[in-house]
């Protein structure tokens, strides 16, 4: 067979042209390529957290997202009890835990040893912000009594505990804020009755709430309303099915709602009065999930923390995220809630050396819980 040398002269221009097409085609289809695998083997750090952190957790999420692109955060909220149990009863991966209680990372994980090993699901927790309670309201529906209350002729455990208004709660066995409910209805007769009359044994204003409660059958005129978490219940507020929400100060001012504020004596957020608070204990009997319960909790003061679990699959980049959520508590203010700083844990020695310089041993571990 004879090589004709002659059709390579005249194409050779062409034949140089495809060569070309052909290496920067597949230059580009391997770029395209190597970014398509680097957008979808982003590791993902999956983080269980309070309803009521929902804002602040994913403004943190985007702010440290957009400095670490090969980094996703997966936020999924729930009442702090049910988030805990993500990680210690569902074993789902969970590199970070924010609880509206911190004490319950205490109890829950601290205190918890993984199924099968000889360590327990954390060793620390870091205190990183303040809350308050609060009773929210949607003005654009008229709820009863606004007026007197507004005017301040009436007071809300006046009005609240009737049959002609709707209150909702969380439930306190999957939601601090469901506890914290109960507790300030207790803290009224303490603070109205206690203080103000000599007579610490008078539980008419908390027994006037429960006698319209579902958790003893209530399901008449004017039934309280609840719910596994305070979030589940803005809905319900807005749509007007319920008057007045027990709930955090800060989700009433992110959700754009009007509230009726609370003496420091019942709102949880002055950590002077921790003793006066500390004359409450309440039942953690769900009216939601028929014999669930958990054990009585005592009032102290609203204060939020979080823990990276000993189980988490992503340690390192959760130590990182954490340290930069530290660095960062601006958003705490942003979201309306109150930084603590410096920040508090049971142990500086057993965090995380890149987490140490920004945390003081907790004056109250050990004595107070």
């Amino acid at each position: 067979m004879s090589l004709d040398i002659s059709w390579f002269s005249r194409h050779k221009i062409k034949l140089l042209a495809i060569v070309i097409i052909a290496i920067v085609t597949g230059s580009i289809v391997g770029i395209v390529l190597w970014v398509t695998t680097q957008q979808t083997t982003k590791t993902t750090l999956y983080c269980y957290h309070a309803g009521s952190l929902t804002e602040p957790y994913a403004a943190y999420a985007a702010m440290w997202t957009s400095l670490n692109p090969t980094y996703s955060v997966f936020n999924d909220p729930y009442g702090s009890s049910t988030a805990i149990k993500q990680c210690t009863e569902n074993e789902k991966p969970t590199d970070l835990i924010g609880s509206a209680d911190f004490l319950l990372i205490i109890s829950m994980m601290m205190e918890k040893q993984v199924t099968g090993q000889s360590y327990n699901y954390s060793d620390w927790y870091i205190i990183t912000s303040k809350n308050e309670m609060a009773i929210a309201y949607k003005a654009a529906n008229t709820p009863p009594y606004l007026t007197e209350l507004l005017a301040g002729t009436k007071k809300w455990y006046e009005v609240m505990n009737g049959t002609d208004v709707i209150i909702g709660r969380a439930d306190p066995y999957q939601d601090p804020c469901g506890y914290r409910t109960l507790m300030t209805w207790g803290l009224a007769d303490d603070y109205v009755y206690g203080i103000g009359e000599g007579n610490w044994t008078k539980n008419t204003i908390n027994q006037s709430f429960y006698n319209k409660d579902p958790i003893i059958g209530y399901a008449g005129t004017g039934a309280n309303v609840v719910k596994g978490k305070e979030v589940d219940l803005i809905s319900t507020l807005q749509a007007g099915e319920i008057d007045y929400l027990f709930i955090y100060k800060s989700v009433a001012l992110q959700q754009g709602l009007s509230y009726i504020g609370l003496d420091p004596h019942m709102a949880l957020n002055d950590s002077s009065l921790t003793t006066f608070y500390r004359n409450v204990t309440v039942s953690r009997d769900s009216p939601l999930i028929p014999g669930a319960s958990a054990s009585d909790v005592t009032a102290s003061p609203i204060v939020y923390g979080l823990t990276i679990p000993n189980v988490a699959p992503n340690e390192a980049a959760a130590i990182q995220y954490v340290k930069f959520m530290l660095s960062n508590p601006g958003v705490w203010i942003d979201t309306f809630q109150t930084p603590v700083w410096p920040y508090l844990t049971n142990n500086v020695s057993a965090l995380p050396t890149a987490l140490q310089p920004y945390c003081v041993n907790d004056p109250d571990y050990g004595v107070l819980y």
